[in-house]
């Protein structure tokens, strides 16, 4: 006598319901067995996690669903354009924007780089990691710095110390090479502590606005309030006069 799972269904039933949702889904070029061991799994899951008994049309719909996914996530790995099986491998534009290159450079190369640089950025301690990560965000020392609630002086221990550690391991075993140049993105250089008229660049008085040249300015609130009161009480004399 077959065992029971959850919710009356044997293993038995399992098999026969995971055979169907491999059957109903479009194969794309997945195997029989991957479609099967695919909605096998899910279907498991879902005996196992659902409150009241399942119907045989909800769990085989399960089952298909699940081969529906992996399909898509197969294709978009090999580049079919909008995950459709018609289109043909490495068809969409970001797939071969990101493999081609017109330098020549090895698709394989780029690869392993790839992979050695996310192994490296293990070696991190959580507190270089996050420092690394919010550079890459804001793409500016002082914008990350402040998104860390950290000091500009604290941000850039972290970050130099990240950067030992990254080329000790990518150019491991030799010694790294000598650095030459500097970081260009904005932000390099630490930012006022206060506005021309004296007033703290911190807290609430701190306002950051993106131009539209991407550039990022430090905007002082109080200077900001009183440059808003002069206006309008230009306006308002104007309106006086008139």
């Amino acid at each position: 006598m077959d065992d029971h799972i959850l919710h009356g269904w044997t293993i038995t039933d399992l098999d026969r319901l995971a055979k169907t949702a491999a059957a109903a889904a479009p194969a794309g070029g997945l195997d029989g067995l991957t479609r099967y061991q695919t909605a096998w799994s899910a279907i498991a899951e879902a005996l196992v996690t659902a409150e009241d008994t399942p119907t045989r049309r909800a769990l085989v719909r399960v089952g298909w669903q699940a081969i529906n996914h992996e399909l898509t996530a197969c294709l978009h790995a090999r580049g079919y354009r909008g995950g459709h099986v018609y289109a043909g491998p490495a068809s969409s534009p970001r797939y071969i924007q990101f493999w081609y290159s017109p330098q020549g450079d090895d698709a394989i190369d780029r690869l392993v780089e790839h992979l050695a640089a996310a192994q490296i950025g293990e070696l991190f301690t959580p507190a270089e990691g996050r420092a690394v990560e919010a550079l890459a965000v804001h793409g500016d020392h002082a914008l990350a710095a402040e998104a860390l609630g950290l000091t500009y002086k604290g941000m850039a221990s972290n970050l130099a110390a990240a950067r030992r550690k990254f080329r000790a391991a990518w150019f491991a075993p030799d010694t790294p090479p000598p650095m030459h140049g500097h970081d260009r993105r904005r932000g390099n250089t630490e930012p006022r502590t206060h506005c021309v008229a004296g007033h703290q660049l911190d807290g609430d008085n701190l306002r950051l606005h993106r131009r539209r040249d991407g550039k990022v300015e430090r905007v002082c609130r109080a200077c900001e309030a009183k440059r808003g009161r002069a206006r309008r009480e230009g306006q308002r004399r104007g309106a006086v006069g008139q």
